[in-house]
Formats: C-alpha cells, sequence, structure tokens
C-alpha cells in the first residue's frame, strides 16, 4: 500500500508499507529422535549404561550394537535408531513488515536521482533452511535447539536488515560544442559531454548465530547447543572493534543437560557504508561510432566494511572477533569502443 504525491513537476515523493507472510517454509533438517526438554532435566542417570535390548540384533559395528546402551537412548522415541530426521519439514513461517519513503526526479535538465529509505523486520523460524548446504541433502549436525520446540527458534531473521539508506545521482554535464570532420567531411556539430554517477549505501548490520563450542547434549539428540545469555550483548558503538565486536562476557556456556538461553540470532554484525563515484566522456570518433572514458571509484571514502561472520562460537579463541573485511578503495579505469 503507498501514497504518493508530487512535489514539483519532475519529483515524486512516496510512502508505502510493504508486508508478507510466507508459510508452509522448510525448516532446517531436525532430528526426530531426541529427548524432550522435561527428560533432559533428569541429569546424570540418562548417562548410566544398562542392558541393550537391541544386543545381537544391531550389529556391533554400529554405536548401538554394545551389550550395553545409555537410559537416554533407551528413552528416545526410535530407541533403535541413531538419527531420524525430517527432511524439508514445510511448515515454518517468515513475516516481513517495511515502511519504504522515497523520492525520486526525472531527468531534468540533465539531473536525475533517488533517495531511499526502508525501516523494516524480517522474523522467521527458518533461516538456515536456506545455506546452500542442504542442496546435498541432511543436514547432521542440524542447528535447531529443541526439535520438539520450535519457538525456540523464531528471531530476527539471518536476512534482516532494520535500516536501509540508498541514494543515486546520474547528471549529465555540458562540455561544450565543437566541429570534427573525418576525412570524408561526414560529420557536422557535435555535443562533447561528461556524465556523473554517484551511489550512496547504508544498511544496518545482519544478525548472526551463536552456539557453544561443545554441545554437551548430543548424547541425547540434540543438534546444537546455545550458550546463556546473562547479560545485554550490544557495545556502544565507540567500543566496538574487530578484536571485540560485542560484549562476550554477556554469554555463559550452558551446562550438560539444560538448554542455553541465547535466540538464535543474538547479536549483529557491522554496518555496511559504501560510495561509489564514475565519470564518463564521451567522444564521437565517426558517424555512429564513438570512445567512452570512464573512471570509477569503489568504496570512495576506503571506508572499512568489517566483514559478518557466519557465526561466532562461544568458549573459542575468536568468539567476538572479526577477522576479514571487504574490499577497500578500488579505482578502475575503462575505455571502451563504441560502434
Amino acid at each position: 500500500m503507498s501514497v504518493q504525491r508530487e512535489l514539483t513537476p519532475n519529483t515524486t515523493f512516496e510512502a508505502a508499507y510493504v508486508g508478507s507472510k510466507i508459510t508452509n517454509v522448510g525448516l532446517p533438517d531436525s532430528n526426530q529422535n531426541q529427548l524432550t526438554a522435561s527428560q533432559l532435566a533428569i541429569g546424570a542417570p540418562l548417562q548410566q549404561r544398562v542392558a541393550n535390548p537391541y544386543f545381537g540384533i544391531i550389529p556391533r559395528s554400529s554405536s548401538l550394537g554394545d551389550p550395553t546402551i545409555t537410559v537416554a537412548q533407551l528413552m528416545k522415541p526410535f530407541p533403535e535408531y541413531t538419527t531420524v530426521s525430517l527432511y524439508r519439514n514445510n511448515v515454518g513461517t517468515t513475516r516481513y513488515d517495511g515502511l519504504e519513503l522515497s523520492v525520486r526526479q526525472r531527468v531534468s535538465r540533465g539531473l536525475q536521482y533517488s533517495v531511499a529509505y526502508t525501516r523494516s523486520k524480517l522474523v522467521d523460524d527458518a533461516s538456515s533452511v536456506f545455506d546452500a548446504s542442504i542442496l546435498t541433502g541432511p543436514i547432521a549436525n542440524f542447528p535447531v535447539a529443541d526439535s520438539f520446540n520450535r519457538a525456540l527458534e523464531r528471531d530476527y531473521s539471518n536476512g534482516d536488515m532494520p535500516h536501509v539508506f540508498v541514494s543515486s545521482v546520474i547528471w549529465d554535464l555540458p562540455y561544450g560544442s565543437g566541429r570534427a570532420r573525418d576525412p570524408h567531411g561526414v560529420l557536422g556539430a557535435i555535443i562533447r559531454d561528461w556524465t556523473a554517477v554517484g551511489f550512496v549505501t547504508l544498511q544496518s548490520g545482519m544478525p548472526v548465530a551463536v552456539t557453544q563450542a561443545t554441545n554437551f547434549n548430543a548424547f541425547a539428540g540434540f543438534g546444537t547447543q546455545r550458550p546463556n545469555l546473562v547479560g545485554d550483548p550490544t557495545l556502544p558503538a565507540d567500543e566496538r572493534t574487530p578484536a571485540r565486536w560485542f560484549n562476550t562476557a554477556a554469554f555463559s556456556i550452558a551446562p550438560i543437560f539444560t538448554i542455553g538461553t541465547a535466540s538464535r540470532n543474538p547479536v549483529r554484525g557491522p554496518a555496511y557504508r559504501d560510495v561509489d563515484v564514475s565519470f564518463i566522456r564521451r567522444v564521437p570518433v565517426t558517424s555512429g561510432q564513438s570512445l567512452e572514458f570512464r573512471a570509477e571509484i569503489f568504496n570512495l571514502l576506503n571506508t572499512v566494511n568489517l566483514a559478518t561472520p557466519a557465526s561466532w562460537v562461544a568458549g573459542t579463541a575468536s568468539f567476538g572477533t572479526i577477522t576479514s573485511a571487504l574490499d577497500p578503495r578500488v579505482v578502475q579505469l575503462v575505455v571502451k569502443y563504441i560502434f
């Protein structure tokens, strides 16, 4: 739903609400052969070994073929199996709400521009299903905290960017007029001009998943274990550094027999800022042919745009650090022959 308003004969303002809800989205592969949270809370007795009723039935080469087996294994829904996965269980949902504001000017006296800002929120319980590795088949180390509690997966989506500002300008600058003739004298008066192009992009950092180095509950069929959230992980902007992007002390290692309290994506990666410019000069050569000279500068201000990690793992030396960045300033010179 949008409302447009003409500001001048060539300039318009638009305000729009954009929303979507998607259902039947495939969830990450979740292990259905898992204990419930209440069973997990039984604690140490789960790891006691008892006589294996499947001894002699399941081959000895299997991890379930020994004479004894853990109590936890026998309490699983399918005790004679290790993992039972739902491959692409299409019960996930996503929800997007966005406010879009823009000002656009059509070409007038050689100038056209657009300025756009979006404030939005994208929430889902299925971001991990979009990982490219799903194309190879079920994922053994499924990133679901509790296969029987989908609510723990609902969080800001991996692709959520609450603030996005984009501006572009194209300006044809008259350079002057002159007269050029080829040997046959077929060219008349020509106009030589410059074109200046600029782009500005500012956008929020995207959410990043946090897990912990050791999944103490793997024996009970849990695919991942998140740490406990014991404070505010967000640092003030002037305290963030590549060596400590967020407050790592806000997380503590969740002990065995517990499900960590941290959400799926509890922290955000760095924001992105970029200014690109291009200067274009066209020079006619013969009738229907010309040379185009371009000077293109990417990341004009040489802004350090730190890369967003795929995830952070509590309990490792690299927890909370960023070790890579996107391109610095790049200057590109181009000559194009048009015919």
